[in-house]
């Protein structure tokens, strides 16, 4: 679109978007490809989602949301395994701070039947986040799935509490509760 003013021709500020560099163009598509690929697993069209998400991957296999969006959408078509090989390259990519990322990680180690390794991922994840509630939940799954019924009731306590305590009580709770773990087993 051009504008004249008094007789001068005034290009519009900004890159057209047939100038724009290619790099820019990329993360845009990147972009648009991870977030239809979200909309399309909110709507449970898993495949299409995937098809999305594994597009956003082709054009940039080094980022981490869209790694972590592969094994959202492989987890809901019941592909564990290739669900924790993508979150482990998420993490590996993000770094290991996330605590998000360590509890997604238990849920799929749930769900393949190695609650001793998701119990450890939700401990890193309670180190990062001392009162992540899913965090709590998960490791009282993980705990229960291991026959330790009442640190897995103490665990799930610790989602039903009312108030977020700070992080220095929740991490004193989670020590307590690792050494009362660690004398009972």
């Amino acid at each position: 679109m051009e504008i004249s003013v008094r007789e001068r021709q005034i290009l519009p500020t900004g890159l057209r978007p047939s100038q724009r560099p290619p790099r820019q163009a990329r993360r845009f598509e990147v972009l648009r490809h991870g977030e239809m690929g979200k909309l399309l697993l909110e709507k449970g069209r898993y495949q299409e989602a995937l098809v999305q998400v594994e597009q956003a991957l082709a054009l940039n296999p080094h980022d981490a949301e869209s790694w972590c969006s592969r094994a959202d959408v492989l987890g809901c078509l019941g592909r564990y395994e290739e669900a924790l090989q993508s979150l482990e390259q998420a993490q590996e990519l993000a770094g290991f701070a996330s605590a998000r990322l360590w509890v997604q990680k238990a849920v799929l180690l749930i769900l393949l039947n190695r609650p001793k390794l998701a119990l450890t991922c939700c401990n890193q994840a309670l180190w990062r986040s001392p009162s992540h509630t899913q965090a709590w939940l998960f490791r009282g799954v993980a705990l229960h799935g291991l026959g330790r019924f009442k640190a897995a009731y103490r665990s799930y306590q610790r989602v039903l509490e009312p108030a977020a305590p700070s992080s220095a009580n929740s991490i004193r709770k989670l020590c307590h509760d690792l050494t009362i773990d660690h004398q009972a087993s």
